[in-house]
């Protein structure tokens, strides 16, 4: 569950994001968060994350007061969420499989669970083929189920997903919402950040707007159903989702052993990844300045990732190294 009691956000520089916002969205549901440039959508995503405290008022996400998190407990926090970026932010060293088995890797999950895991969640969502490619050469399509599968292997109850459709083909969106669907009707709570007032109209659901940090209107309304995109034949039903779910556990003892070589696929190669890579594949985090980025990252990690002359930069094998130290065994 997530909910707002009275939140503000007031930033440093005196402008005020959010004034006094109450919100609470339940276990499965899905809604759709809309709102102009600069109307607090952003801000909102980041005080879910733990990335910003609120000034005032009270946040609680999947059972946790954030107010009084403390920043050892954030790692554990954030590994009950996925979260889907508009520019996927894939690792281009890294086949499809091994980006989405790197978050179950740096949390330190058995062998044997990624195994099956990550193989069963590219089957979820439609990459069985696409297993062993690059990020290169996948479409735009193909690389957000590949970020969308990274954000559901970690059996999230909450996903986040901002402006999912931003990077992709008008009528590749209305796929990849009905994914997201598809993955909220099986029980996973959705939070979706778009401006594309197309697809909200069409899928209809809970609309969530923001304007100048106030949310002005907080309704379920029915979609048209329009066929706003010629030829749109993949909409994915919940019996479909239930049969592809059904199809994927029972291929997931087979598939890991055909798809990939699993044991080389633990063995991520990491030596050509910059710390930069490592934040974006895990962090959560969305788009901001670096200095803005880098800040609430470092304070739970156990190397210095601020900006340095080359020579002093922190390797990808420490910052793996020192991302596995915290979590090891469930410790932070």
């Amino acid at each position: 569950m997530v909910e707002l009691k009275n939140v503000s956000v007031t930033y440093s520089s005196g402008v005020d994001a959010l004034n006094n916002v109450s919100l609470k969205i339940n276990d499965g549901d899905f809604a759709f968060v809309v709102g102009s440039s600069g109307a607090g959508k952003s801000t909102m995503i980041k005080l879910l994350l733990k990335e910003i405290d609120a000034t005032s008022g009270v946040v609680t996400v999947n059972g946790y007061n954030l107010n009084k998190l403390k920043k050892r407990k954030i790692p554990e926090f954030r590994r009950t969420l996925g979260f889907v970026f508009q520019d996927f932010r894939l690792i281009p060293s890294m086949t499809v499989y091994e980006n989405i088995a790197f978050v179950l890797r740096v949390i330190d999950a058995p062998i044997k669970y990624i195994r099956k895991r990550v193989p069963y969640v590219i089957s979820l969502v439609g990459l069985h083929a696409k297993t062993n490619s690059y990020p290169d050469e996948l479409s735009g399509g193909e690389k957000q189920r590949v970020a969308i599968a990274r954000a559901l292997v970690n059996d999230p109850q909450l996903i986040i997903a901002d402006e999912p459709t931003g990077n992709i083909d008008p009528e590749l969106s209305y796929e990849i919402v009905e994914l997201l669907k598809g993955i909220n009707d099986q029980g996973t709570t959705i939070l979706m950040v778009t401006h594309e007032h197309d697809l909200v109209r069409h899928f209809g659901g809970r609309i969530i707007n923001i304007t100048e940090g106030e949310i002005v209107f907080d309704e379920v309304i029915t979609g048209t159903g329009d066929e706003l995109i010629p030829d749109m034949d993949s909409e994915i039903t919940p019996e479909a989702m239930a049969a592809a779910i059904s199809e994927a556990e029972a291929a997931e003892d087979t598939e890991a052993a055909e798809m990939v070589n699993t044991e080389e696929a633990i063995d991520l190669p990491i030596e050509n990844m910059t710390a930069d890579d490592i934040i974006s594949a895990i962090g959560g985090i969305p788009d901001a300045p670096e200095k803005e980025l880098m800040k609430p990252v470092k304070e739970n990690i156990d190397v210095d990732i601020t900006p340095k002359p080359k020579s002093d930069e922190p390797t990808p094998q420490e910052m793996l190294a020192a991302l596995t130290e915290k979590t090891e065994g469930g410790a932070e």
